[in-house]
């Protein structure tokens, strides 16, 4: 099946494998379909289901629903404890999607926008972006690709475009870590 066609049924089950620049892997997570528009890929996750990553298993304490764009280098999940409103939104800056119909598959790029419903928007993990940069030799186009992506992902929380709205609470930007 041609990657760039392929869609998704609601409901059905797929696994993400997401892997560093070297191949190698880094998790893998399964998910439920939501929805396919051909672009854009929603998919959930369940709290407490296991995420195998290079580091062990882990069981995330959020429900999640995660947003897979096709054209985009980045994706986003929307955390929340079960029963409850949003807790965040972590965006994984990541080379965009392929998906096969059974799996979605990226590579994770290290740079990660945190954006919590207050407005605080966080840039983590630079350090390992720029070591892996090294060790890797991403190439400058991906570089300038990646960070143009962080930038794109603290633009949209900070104008509540989607999937950063948030009904509870205006966003306001507060900085606790390196904020974009």
């Amino acid at each position: 099946m041609d990657v760039r066609s392929a869609r998704a049924t609601p409901g059905s089950r797929v696994l993400l494998r997401a892997t560093k620049y070297d191949g190698t892997a880094h998790w893998i997570q399964p998910f439920r379909v939501v929805a396919d528009d051909g672009n854009l890929l929603i998919t959930s996750y369940r709290a407490r289901t296991p995420i195998y990553t290079s580091r062990g298993e882990f069981r995330s304490p959020y429900d999640s629903v995660v947003y897979f764009w096709r054209d985009r280098w980045y994706n986003v999940f929307r955390l929340s404890r079960p029963g409850c409103p949003t807790a965040l939104w972590y965006c994984n800056v990541t080379t965009p999607p392929t998906f096969d119909g059974c799996q979605i598959g990226y590579v994770d790029l290290d740079l990660d926008v945190k954006v919590y419903p207050t407005g605080c928007i966080e840039l983590l993990d630079e350090d390992e972006f720029e070591a892996h940069r090294e060790k890797y030799g991403y190439p400058d186009d991906l570089v300038e690709r990646a960070r143009a992506a962080a930038d794109e992902v603290a633009q949209l929380a900070r104008e509540h475009r989607f999937p950063f709205a948030c009904s509870a609470e205006p966003m306001r930007n507060r900085p606790s870590h390196r904020t974009l």
